[in-house]
């Protein structure tokens, strides 16, 4: 996989880490409580068992999505086309400036064992998973290539992403106050996310049409 396809998923998928969504809610609401209960230790549980479950939608993504190559290789370009534009709509929901209220999360004291479960069980129920894992993932992958090498680099990167968006919050969560702070800063954060969400679709769409090696 090439270096700039790399680059341009990292950047492109740090881009919806950092953006709130029910994941880092669930985190955040692990990391309110006072104690040993709270904080980073309490959001460790939630933060694992959402990466857990991006394993596994990107498990299910990328046996299906092998399927269809080998199947009807002309639909895989046109999901290839429904990504960019998938991109493109992302971007105008973040101008759009909804957002999520960080600091309206009540405090939820669990063990880790619970704090897993939750975060697993809040990932793998988000309707919005499947939509982003059959749309964002396709233009990155390389049909020609090794499919499944390209899948678990993905993964490994998503792990970083993820982590490190899931670990921002929860350490202002351990800090309550300064989430609404955070809140504030969102529609700006927003807009800046659709500017490089933009750009991601019109270099991906660009590749399409130079078909790209990517």
């Amino acid at each position: 996989m090439p270096l700039e396809t790399i680059f341009l998923f990292l950047i492109t998928d740090l881009m919806f880490c950092l953006t709130p969504g029910p994941a880092t809610m669930v985190a955040v609401s692990h990391a309110l409580p006072h104690g040993p209960a709270g904080g980073m230790r309490g959001a460790l549980g939630p933060i694992v068992g959402v990466n857990i479950g991006n394993f596994i939608w990107y498990g299910l993504t990328a046996f299906g999505l092998i399927a269809l190559i080998n199947a009807v290789p002309t639909a895989y370009a046109i999901l290839r086309w429904i990504g960019v534009a998938y991109l493109a709509w992302m971007a105008f929901q973040m101008l759009r400036g909804s957002t999520s209220a960080l600091a309206r999360q009540s405090a939820k004291s669990a063990g880790f064992r619970k704090g897993f479960l939750n975060g697993l069980a809040v990932h793998m129920s988000n309707p919005k998973a499947l939509l982003f894992y059959t749309a964002f993932i396709p233009p990155f992958i390389d049909p020609d290539g090794n499919v499944m090498l390209q899948f678990a680099i993905l993964a490994g990167l998503t792990v970083i992403t993820e982590t490190t968006g899931l670990t921002f919050y929860s350490a202002l969560a351990s800090k309550a106050r300064n989430l609404g702070n955070a809140d504030q800063a969102q529609p700006l954060f927003q807009k800046i996310a659709a500017i490089v969400l933009i750009g991601a679709a019109l270099i991906l769409g660009w590749w399409n049409l130079t078909d790209h090696a990517i």
